[in-house]
């Protein structure tokens, strides 16, 4: 068994699409903008329109009961870009090992942006 991906279900395919593309810059592996699917070269990142999902499972309402961990290499620079997406701003978590932001994409999806900093205890 190996991993495969993180799906985040969207109720309105395309501006999650372009925030993951345009806003956060992820290079589309395969989709485009008119949905359902899209997966995105940052590890195992895909959106799926809900109502696509929902033909194979009936679904509970959205909520944070996942969070999605995207690695960058400058926090403060890519929340700035982010602007009115910042639902959490950049903090140093050293017993992470991590500085860190929250942003939601257009669906509410809850991400966390992660840049790597020395770990303390």
């Amino acid at each position: 068994m190996k991993f495969s991906q993180v799906r985040l279900l969207v109720d309105d395919f395309g501006p999650a699409f372009r925030f993951y593309r345009d806003e956060l810059g992820l290079a589309v592996r395969m989709g485009e903008e008119e949905g359902p699917y899209a997966s995105f070269d940052a590890g195992a990142v895909a959106i799926f329109d809900r109502a696509g999902q929902q033909q194979a499972l009936e679904l509970r309402a959205p909520g944070d009961s996942t969070l999605t961990v995207l690695e960058v290499d400058d926090v403060d620079s890519v929340a700035a870009r982010l602007g009115d997406n910042v639902v959490g701003q950049p903090q140093d978590q050293p017993h992470w090992g991590g500085r860190v932001a929250y942003v939601r994409d257009p669906a509410g999806n809850l991400l966390e942006l992660f840049e790597p900093i020395p770990m303390t205890e």
